[in-house]
């Protein structure tokens, strides 16, 4: 069946071309996508991957072997390091916009109820998960919370370094700002994406 990133189905698609499909699991609430890695990757391995939505931390849970559909949905890399400390940070940011988007729900007349978020990778965008469609106001609330969040992530050196990645060329062969090198630069692996075409 489809799902907001794309397909979402049972083990029934496989290889395209070389790549190697995966089922991987993403977001808040915990749905079963399809992925495709340029090699094997292990379960319960943390990845990064490309969907419609932008970069998304996704957890693998088996590989797909059967022949069938193909997926737009493309594992990144393993997350490392790095990532795993960057994913920390913003963790600690979307918990306080959560919270506080709940909070001024409780104290308005709004009957919005505000589960949870999914925070992409560009660590600037929250998309919001309500129990059923919210009111007017809970909307208006939340979106004003929102929006100041994303401000104020962009405002950190944490964002340029998402966009831009260590230096010029920042996510390409020739790159050689970050002194670790490029593959364990969490803003390279961010750059590199961003370098490739869009989904179709």
């Amino acid at each position: 069946m489809a799902g907001e990133l794309g397909t979402t189905t049972s083990c029934q698609t496989a290889r395209l071309n070389v790549m190697i499909t995966h089922h991987v699991r993403i977001g808040f609430a915990g749905e079963i996508y399809l992925a495709r890695a340029e090699r094997r990757i292990e379960r319960g391995r943390r990845v990064l991957v490309r969907t419609p939505r932008g970069v998304e931390l996704a957890e693998v849970l088996s590989v797909c072997d059967d022949d069938g559909t193909p997926t737009t949905l493309e594992i990144l890399r393993p997350t490392t390091h790095n990532d795993d400390l960057l994913i920390e940070r913003l963790q600690r940011h979307k918990v306080r916009a959560v919270r506080e988007c709940q909070a001024i729900l409780a104290e308005s007349e709004s009957s919005a109820v505000l589960l949870d978020v999914d925070q992409l990778f560009d660590g600037g965008t929250l998309v919001l998960h309500f129990l059923g469609e919210p009111d007017a106001l809970g909307r208006e609330l939340t979106d004003a919370i929102v929006r100041r969040y994303e401000s104020e992530v962009k405002s950190i050196e944490l964002s340029d370094l998402m966009q831009s990645g260590c230096g010029p060329g920042c996510g390409t062969a020739d790159a050689g700002g970050c002194g670790g090198g490029c593959s364990s630069c969490s803003g390279c692996g961010i750059a590199s994406a961003r370098q490739k075409q869009p989904l179709g």
